[in-house]
């Protein structure tokens, strides 16, 4: 990823050098002809000067006036001036017109300015498109990582469940356990199928969001028994009912659908066992104002950084690298919980709790 930003942002530098190189030797080319056209002018006014001094030689005009109408006709961007003492055929004097240098000067400016506004819109376009590039660059390596990231945890994910049923099946087959080590083992069998059924669920409700194949049934919900049901459901399979407490306000009604609302707590509930340490509280709050109704979780984990932040949300990814990271998931929970509440009209966000962990907070319309 860093030797690809730099190989990106060197390329970035040469383009615009070189472009900005390329405006600056038109401008200077413009600026070279124009004192050339300049010296050519002033240079005329000799030849003009002989080209009047042979005419009169050849009698071709007889007195001063013939002799303006011939100058003017051959020569229009120079004027002739008489000088007062002698004969004006004589005495006479050749410069450029000062609208000459003017019309030059003029022309000089508009190619400065037209050079100017084409580099200026050149580069707002090259910049555009480099950032465009980069920010697309950015994005293929960040999906691809993530994909390298999902199919790594994926094959965790449904190894170890496997394995371990495949060992308490073995287990049971080749030694004699009495009824409560055998109870003990199936227990743990359903909990690992239950892990796998749920892991596949997510694969199959996050293809359905992303293909918009996920009807909402929106009715007059009570939010504050959804909650406590639902975390106590989640709770007593685990053991959890001493980590997990609960401030529930009662009677609290939203618009939304129960069997999403459940998905989001339950999956906000994982991620936040996820990354608690053993021993640590979770809590779980339900509060009603007026305006909205915000459901929270709170954990005592390491928090999340401002850069993670930013890309929590989005499919496949998890924080830290797959090789080191020690957590199980897939990064597909934090992704439903996203699109799940965009599909409400809700609103999630997470903050960092002092003075460790997170907290994650969805926001609905009161109804109450």
């Amino acid at each position: 990823m860093n030797r690809a930003r730099l190989l990106f942002l060197l390329v970035s530098i040469y383009i615009v050098a070189a472009f900005s190189w390329w405006t600056y030797a038109h401008y200077k080319s413009s600026k070279t002809i124009y004192e050339l056209e300049r010296k050519g002018l002033e240079s005329h006014s000799y030849e003009a000067s002989f080209d009047v001094e042979m005419a009169r030689q050849q009698e071709l005009f007889e007195d001063s006036t013939a002799m303006k109408n011939y100058f003017y006709a051959h020569h229009p961007k120079h004027e002739l001036f008489f000088i007062p003492q002698g004969d004006p055929l004589y005495n006479f004097m050749v410069r450029p017109k000062w609208e000459a240098y003017q019309e030059l000067e003029t022309i000089y400016k508009r190619k400065v300015r037209m050079f100017i506004l084409e580099g200026a819109v050149m580069m707002a376009l090259i910049f555009w498109g480099l950032i465009r590039i980069f920010y697309s660059l950015s994005r293929d390596l960040k999906v691809k990582r993530n994909q390298r990231n999902f199919l790594l945890s994926v094959t965790h994910e449904l190894k170890t469940p496997l394995t371990s049923i495949k060992l308490y099946l073995e287990t049971l087959l080749k030694r004699k356990l009495s009824e409560e080590q055998t109870r003990t083992i199936v227990q743990n069998s359903l909990q690992e199928s239950e892990r796998l059924n749920l892991l596949v669920e997510n694969l199959l409700l996050s293809a359905r969001l992303e293909s918009a194949h996920f009807d909402l049934d929106i009715r007059n919900l009570n939010l504050s028994e959804l909650t406590e049901e639902t975390v106590r459901n989640f709770a007593i399979p685990r053991n959890l009912n001493e980590r997990i407490s609960m401030e529930i306000e009662p009677s609290v009604y939203v618009k939304a659908d129960p069997n999403a609302m459940e998905i989001i707590l339950t999956n906000l509930l994982s991620n936040a066992l996820k990354y608690t340490p053993e021993g640590s509280q979770i809590q779980v709050r339900l509060l009603s104002s007026k305006q909205e109704v915000r459901l929270q979780i709170l954990d005592e984990g390491p928090g999340i950084s401002e850069e993670d932040k930013k890309e929590l949300f989005t499919k496949f990814f998890r924080i830290g690298d797959e090789n080191t990271r020690k957590t199980k998931g897939t990064g597909l929970g934090l992704f439903i919980v996203k699109n799940l509440a965009n599909l409400q009209k809700a609103e999630i966000q997470v903050e960092n709790r002092l003075p460790k962990g997170s907290i994650f907070e969805l926001r609905l319309k009161n109804n109450g």
